[in-house]
């Protein structure tokens, strides 16, 4: 009976421990799955693969795997209409309290342009995460080196001065319209060149088929450099940026202040406790050593929002963007 006990008592042992190594083994992999305390993310870039809504998802899925935040974080494009196919996406999540979708200033120009049947108010705003700030540029024979050059030209040619920028009702637009408004002309009757990207926005300047460029400073930074063909004249910054040698519209005596913001929306119907979750996982990423080199990387300025002053931020953006499409007469 001893002799067949001991074996008996093996085969025990080795049972236990497998018993063991298999719930070790489901405890990593939840972890590694992100099952579990570490629920699934999913990041709605509202924008095809390479653009700034898309670097923004990318950026954060990066930083919360990084540290150790979340494992599994799945980046999903929602591209057409100027964002709202992915504002629509996220509007049909409501309750899902772990998907988030970029959002920014382009986005509320969008709905106001596109006929959306979604709007901001059908989404729970979360954080404003970063900005960055637009320029007023020329080519380096301009003779426009001031704003005052420019709206001495500006409002002699009113309808005939033609100002470059990217897409209809897009954000360079309406920087535009904000400019021209500033200077006292009407922003639906200005001659704007839509185009598709900084690239042929340069390219128009350099040819001479346009004669200022309105659009993202981090577009032109490059081309703007010492001995570069463009020339950054006003920037749309409250105070001078760090390491750019230029005044801002404000500065100037024009009153516009403007950014092309970036942040981070949440599907309807989440309780408070829900969205205050999302809230602390985004600031927990934005305090984060990945978060200051992602900021760093791409140019980007922390103009960090939570809920509360993000929520009124929209409110006013919305109000303002409203005011200027009808203004385009878009």
């Amino acid at each position: 009976m001893r002799e067949r006990g001991v074996p008996l008592r093996v085969a025990g042992g080795l049972c236990a421990l497998l018993l063991v190594g298999t719930a070790l083994f489901d405890v990593r992999q939840s972890a590694a799955s992100g099952t579990g305390e570490q629920e699934k993310i999913l990041l709605i870039a509202p924008a095809a693969p390479g653009g700034g809504w898309d670097t923004l998802a990318r950026e954060m899925q990066n930083g919360l795997r990084e540290e150790d935040l979340r494992f599994n974080v799945e980046v999903r494009n929602a591209e057409g209409a100027g964002g709202t196919i992915g504002l629509a996406q996220i509007a049909n999540r409501e309750g899902q309290d772990n998907v988030l979708s970029m959002t920014g200033l382009g986005m509320v120009g969008a709905v106001e342009t596109t006929g959306s049947p979604y709007t901001m108010d059908d989404v729970t705003p979360i954080a404003q995460l970063a900005s960055e700030y637009l320029a007023v540029v020329v080519s380096a024979d301009s003779p426009h080196e001031t704003l005052d050059d420019l709206a001495e030209d500006w409002i002699a040619q009113a309808e005939t001065l033609p100002v470059a920028g990217g897409s209809m009702g897009g954000v360079d637009q309406i920087f535009a319209a904000r400019v021209a408004q500033s200077m006292g002309l009407v922003p639906g009757e200005i001659n704007y060149l839509p185009y598709s990207g900084g690239g042929e926005v340069l390219t128009s300047l350099l040819s001479g088929t346009s004669a200022v460029g309105f659009g993202t400073l981090g577009d032109f930074a490059d081309q703007a450099a010492d001995g570069g063909p463009l020339r950054v004249i006003a920037v749309s910054s409250p105070e001078r940026l760090d390491g750019v040698d230029v005044p801002t519209i404000i500065e100037q005596g024009y009153d516009v202040e403007m950014s092309n913001w970036r942040g981070v929306i949440a599907p309807p119907g989440l309780s408070d406790e829900q969205a205050d979750e999302l809230v602390a996982l985004v600031e927990e990423l934005r305090g984060s050593p990945s978060w200051a080199d992602t900021l760093e990387r791409n140019r980007w300025t922390d103009t960090y929002q939570d809920r509360a002053e993000f929520t009124a931020f929209l409110e006013e953006e919305v109000a303002l963007t409203q005011e200027t499409v009808e203004e385009l007469g878009l």
